[in-house]
């Protein structure tokens, strides 16, 4: 707990970092690392954190909300003697395989360790016996990380190979010894290192090169994949003449780093007390925003400069030394907002309190039941207090889904008008609450802010309750043509209610997509001008990509070619579940096998967390392929040359969780199998692709047509029209 900023620290923070040159793939594309990033290309709900979604307002005002903190806290304490002063969250807890797993720290006399739990309901935790890393001549404990073993020379620090467990899932890494990544401060060396493992709980660490590590910090980091921009982000421990402050760093590949500012981004400033600085801050992506949790250290900085070691005590004398937990937002990373009363996000708990004294955080929250849940670690004392006599347990705040900020009204109704909006229908799902005799009602206005006909809030049916995703309706249930063509935005009504987020569009309708490169224009699906919700993301080299024309059939020309290297498929990310109906088609010819896998020539729908399948096409054979992820099976396939002329293959899933799925080739069905006998798959990214999609291998196909629907199985598109070669 008490690490002290030195003069050298904040030297080395000034610096840029020296990459370490490690091979490594880059990921294929983002990838969903919890559920509450959201789509990678949106849409996503608008949040009242700023002033970016309202455009005008009147009677209403912005309310930030702290979590509440769970009544069964803490929910996990000191029970096993290697656990030292008591765990702490300095670390990850995240949704995975059907339960929650937690990374966590504690300190013990030989330094930093760190040990495994897990949970089916996130409140009980068990620390199962992992026999992984020997203690005191037993290897019956949770331990995942102490010291380092076995190394050819002794490290300069002996206090722990791992500070701050960042664990991130990586579903896209091709090799299966790096499906998670631990990114972490390690006291051996003083540097940020990396360790990669199959299973989340064997590591093994990227080797250093001259004791150098990832990029050059203070011994506070946290990491995260940024779905967003298909990066890794590290924030570390800076420093500015207020003391320490939090710095950026970003990785295409998680391996070689670099910093776009050298020094802070996210630091004290005049709208805070004194005795203020930032101790750390883990960040996590979500609905478009990267949220922050500042740790605030309540303590002074020496106002002479430059400050030593031995100067801290004396700086810090009259200061509480206590830590709370902040609430920051921002959009690009290196911009960030806190909200302007500096209120407490996670907040100290009361005398006598487990958490009475200092607050960490986990490095992201996850959703359970539609509230997010915020892990924490709490210590009884304040930082100058070190262990044994300061204790560490964990807690859990929770807050609604949405429930960073919301627009509240009270008895005298309020309003607030949005920006523009893409309304294609008139639906709006919205996360509100209401108190006795409240309400939420509202209408559709066009740029000067006059109600459209039949969409005014008349026509508009309330909402009374308490709903994280209501869908607001109006007794009008279409637009007109004209109205479709108008700039359209929302403008709500407000009364003893407090309206959280909101989202254009019915969540639960069924998403249609569809590419179809005759109509395109003869733009790849992967083209920016094409709308998000209907664009694609390109994998591998542009070079497998070519679009061509026969007859009057436009198709792609989809090439894995292995000297290139370039997997030739297009991707999408999108989120349903084992419940929803789907169905997905294409106009496709086999051009060339090659040498792909069983799995290569393939149309994937694997939802996050769910049973996956495949259309799995070779050149004599179409079937139904499922995956758990290292290992393909076609579970039944039916002989069919593929390679002469484009066929329609549609596949279906009907009856939810305990339904059938069929394959349908040019209307005729072919295959039916029971949905049980799919794998399950968790943790997908880019769950939706279509062509040649295994790298480094050979493999051609044409694409015609493709497009899938979740929510229906509805046909979308039909049989080929034209009898082709």
């Amino acid at each position: 707990m008490k690490h002290a900023l030195s003069l050298l620290t904040l030297l080395l923070a000034l610096h840029a970092a020296e990459p370490v040159e490690i091979e490594n793939p880059q990921p294929n594309g983002p990838t969903r690392d919890d559920l509450i990033s959201g789509d990678p290309a949106g849409p996503w709900r608008r949040l009242f954190l700023d002033a970016t979604v309202v455009e005008e307002q009147q009677g209403v005002q912005r309310v930030f909300h702290a979590v509440e903190k769970h009544p069964a806290n803490p929910v996990m304490v000191k029970d096993k003697a290697w656990e030292g002063s008591g765990p702490y969250l300095y670390g990850t807890v995240m949704q995975d395989g059907g339960k929650l797993r937690m990374w966590y720290h504690h300190q013990t006399p030989q330094g930093c360790w760190n040990s495994y739990a897990e949970s089916a309901n996130g409140l009980v935790w068990t620390k199962p016996v992992l026999g992984l890393i020997e203690d005191k001549g037993s290897t019956q404990n949770n331990l995942f990380s102490t010291r380092s073993l076995n190394l050819s020379e002794k490290p300069p620090h002996d206090r722990g190979q791992c500070h701050n467990p960042s664990v991130i899932y990586q579903p896209w890494h091709p090799d299966p010894q790096r499906r998670y990544a631990l990114y972490s401060f390690s006291y051996e060396f003083y540097v940020p290192r990396v360790a990669f493992s199959p299973d989340g709980l064997r590591w093994t660490f990227e080797p250093l090169t001259d004791n150098k590590g990832l990029f050059d910090s203070g011994d506070v980091v946290n990491f995260f994949h940024d779905p967003y921009r298909g990066q890794f982000v590290g924030t570390w421990k800076s420093g500015t003449s207020r003391g320490r402050a939090v710095g950026v760093a970003t990785s295409p590949d998680g391996l070689v780093w670099t910093k776009s500012v050298k020094g802070a981004v996210m630091f004290a400033d005049d709208l805070d007390p004194d005795a203020t600085q930032i101790y750390g801050m883990p960040v996590f992506p979500y609905q478009g925003y990267y949220l922050g949790l500042p740790w605030i250290y309540h303590a002074r900085w020496p106002k002479v400069r430059p400050a030593t070691d031995a100067e801290l005590p004396v700086a810090e004398k009259t200061s509480p030394c206590t830590m709370d937990v902040q609430f920051a937002w921002s959009r690009d990373l290196l911009h960030w907002n806190r909200t302007p009363a500096r209120d407490s996000f996670i907040p100290l708990g009361g005398e006598g309190d487990f958490d009475a004294s200092m607050v960490f955080s986990a490095r992201a929250p996850v959703v359970v039941d539609d509230k997010l849940y915020f892990y924490y670690g709490g210590f009884t004392h304040p930082h100058k207090v070190g262990p044994p006599t300061n204790q560490g347990a964990i807690g859990l705040g929770v807050l609604r889904l949405d429930g960073f900020c919301s627009m509240q009204a009270g008895k005298e109704e309020g309003s607030l008008t949005t920006r523009d909006e893409a309304l294609e229908t008139p639906v709006v799902t919205i996360n509100a609450r209401t108190h006795a005799g409240g309400q939420v009602i509202a209408e559709i206005v066009d740029a000067t802010g006059t109600p459209l006909a039949g969409f005014s809030r008349n026509e508009c049916l309330p909402f009374q309750g308490d709903n994280v995703r209501h869908i607001m309706r109006w007794r009008t249930g279409a637009f007109t043509p004209q109205q479709q063509a108008v700039d359209k935005r929302l403008r709500f009504y407000l009364k003893d209610a407090d309206l959280y987020s909101y989202l254009v569009g019915d969540p639960h309708a069924a998403k249609t997509v569809i590419f179809d490169p005759a109509k395109s224009g003869s733009l790849l699906p992967s083209d920016s001008t094409l709308p998000q919700s209907q664009r694609f993301t390109m994998r591998g080299h542009p070079s497998g990509y070519q679009l061509q024309r026969e007859g009057s059939i436009t198709y792609l020309d989809l090439h894995s070619a292995a000297s290139a290297k370039t997997n030739a498929a297009f991707a999408k990310d999108a989120s349903w579940d084992d419940a929803a109906d789907w169905c997905l088609e294409g106009w496709y010819r086999v051009a060339d096998k090659g040498t792909q896998p069983t799995y290569g020539l393939a149309t994937f729908m694997s939802p996050p967390a769910g049973r996956n399948a495949a259309l799995y096409l070779s050149d004599r054979e179409a079937g139904i392929l499922s995956t758990d992820g290292s290992n393909h099976k076609v579970l039944k396939s039916t002989p069919l040359d593929t390679t002469d002329r484009f066929h329609w293959y549609r596949l279906v899933h009907t009856g939810g969780a305990s339904g059938a799925l069929f394959l349908e080739v040019d209307g005729k069905e072919v295959i039916r199998l029971p949905y049980s006998e799919l794998r399950i798959r968790d943790h997908t990214a880019l769950n939706i692709l279509f062509g040649p999609n295994a790298s480094n291998q050979e493999g051609r196909m044409h694409v015609a047509k493709f497009g899938y629907r979740i929510g229906s199985v509805e046909p979308l598109f039909g049989p080929v029209s034209e009898p082709n070669q």
